[in-house]
């Protein structure tokens, strides 16, 4: 276990490791829940007021088919892993910065940029006219219509062309990327979109796609570990996927030639560099002009997603995650620091009003295919220790805070919720919550930052060995209890 970090830091890291080890009430180290819960190499970094620190812990398990070739790798900040989905607004963010140069345009047709025989990789002649009129917007912002969620990768050679994989013919192991919904009408997640994004660049500027993408992002700001390209045979200082947290994949990670849209190899420490350098364009100036950041952060069609960055306009965060076969899962966010892009001043000029943590995000980057779990954990548990608002709003279960107390205000909800399902209930000693006629389960303090409601905060309460929360909190001036299980929430309401 290493770390990169002043005093101050040291001091929340530590805190850190022990609410991840207090998950578990006997006595394990942080690696044994880490690897409990699905990941045995995670990497944590956290962007404060501009300074970013980082941690990595975890040890190589074994292979899942053979005997592993060396049993005790160790890992530092410069451990690289897959960004997996997380290569998609990187790419995007040299796109815009091409934009802005005038090489490329936000909004002129593809056509103006590929030849007919390759737009004829992603259409038939039915299609053709439609797929003419897509534009970098709608690829950046995946309302192309275009089809193709994600792709395997590969474990060895022969890998495909681009040509190869737009068709989906062989060697790739991908479906065609198609035209199969009307462009602009409706968001709908598309890998395949960006290796189109890809096709263009290459076109357009003659280099190969890691050159482009280190000429224009990576040099740039400084991301000396960060490649996409395929990472060579004497790079050592790499994470192996795995499968679970208990077995190692074989091979150990595999080549993704499908770059712009999970190709990209980096560190926690270098996805916050790009963090910051948005955070700083929209403020001022720094890789974007402040006027082209906005418009890179806007999100298109109330979908939840901006041009490159998963955003929502009643949040000040950015971010985007993503995951790699055999077993890489990683999220970055930030906040925008921005109340509102769209304010005028008193004369009808915008301006920017700064507001909430200043240059602050985190990254976290796991080496399995189960990271998914201890992945939003660790974002709301460096929100929840700092103090900070939530930074991914879905509704993913936290850590448990054995440490805190449990607010005397969530009494107050004490009764039967949700047509008599579930009781909530104190007994003078714990809160429990009880559902039909099975034993009732304590509830404990959860570490995830509150919703706040116009009758104060949240009160959050993870089921202590469940993989279920209860927020407690208000509806048109009347307590409601949110059920957060299997990804989903229920509002109950008093019976």
């Amino acid at each position: 276990m290493t770390s990169s970090m002043g005093t101050i830091n040291l001091e929340f890291f530590d805190r850190l490791d022990d609410l991840i080890k207090s998950q578990s009430e006997d006595v394990k180290s942080i690696e044994q829940v880490a690897i409990e819960l699905g990941t045995p190499i995670v990497s944590i970094g956290v962007l404060d007021s501009g300074e970013t620190t980082t941690k990595i812990f975890g040890t190589a398990q074994a292979y899942s088919n053979s005997e592993p070739t060396e049993t005790h790798k160790t890992f530092d900040k410069d451990t690289l892993f897959q960004a997996c989905s997380i290569s998609k607004p990187i790419t995007a963010l040299a796109v815009i910065k091409l934009c802005q140069e005038g090489t490329l345009d936000l909004d002129t047709s593809i056509s103006h940029y590929l030849s007919t025989e390759q737009l004829s990789w992603i259409s038939t002649p039915k299609t053709l006219p439609l797929v003419s009129k897509i534009t970098l917007r709608l690829l950046l912002s995946h309302t192309a219509g275009l089809s193709c969620h994600g792709f395997p990768g590969y474990a060895k050679a022969p890998l495909p062309t681009q040509e190869q994989i737009l068709r989906g013919d062989s060697p790739a192991n991908n479906e065609p990327v198609t035209l199969s919904l009307f462009p602009g009408q409706t968001f709908s997640y598309s890998g395949g979109g960006f290796q189109v994004v890809q096709l263009i660049l290459e076109t357009k500027l003659q280099k190969p796609f890691h050159e482009i993408m280190q000429d224009l992002v990576l040099g740039p700001l400084g991301m000396k570990r960060s490649t996409y390209a395929f990472i060579p045979s004497t790079e050592k200082n790499y994470a192996p996927a795995h499968l679970t947290g208990g077995f190692k994949a074989d091979p150990e990670f595999h080549l993704m030639p499908e770059s712009a849209a999970a190709g990209l190899w980096t560190t926690p420490e270098d996805l916050l560099k790009v963090v910051l350098a948005v955070q700083r364009s929209l403020e001022s100036s720094d890789i974007l002009e402040a006027e082209w950041a906005k418009k890179m952060l806007t999100e298109v069609e109330d979908n939840g997603m901006a041009l490159g960055w998963m955003t929502k306009k009643a949040t000040r965060v950015f971010g985007h995650g993503g995951d790699n076969y055999p077993g890489y899962v990683c999220y970055v966010s930030g906040f925008t620091g921005v109340e509102d892009f769209g304010m005028k001043d008193g004369n009808g000029k915008n301006k920017t009003v700064m507001m909430g943590p200043k240059y602050c995000g985190v990254a976290v980057m796991t080496s399995s295919a189960l990271g998914e779990p201890i992945r939003w954990r660790i974002v709301h548990a460096v929100a929840y220790l700092k103090g900070w608002p939530v930074l991914y709003t879905e509704p993913v279960l936290p850590f448990i805070d054995r440490k805190a107390s449990v607010d005397e205000r969530a009494r107050e909800w004490c009764g039967i919720w949700g047509k008599g399902k579930w009781n909530l209930a104190f007994d003078g000693e714990r809160l429990s919550l009880k559902c039909g006629s099975f034993s009732a389960v304590p509830l404990v303090p959860a570490a995830i930052p509150p919703f706040v409601y116009e009758e104060g905060k949240s009160v959050d309460l993870v089921a202590d060995g469940l993989e279920t929360m209860v927020r407690l909190g208000w509806k048109d001036g009347k307590r409601i209890v949110d059920l957060w299980q299997d990804n989903g929430v229920e509002t109950l309401e008093m019976a």
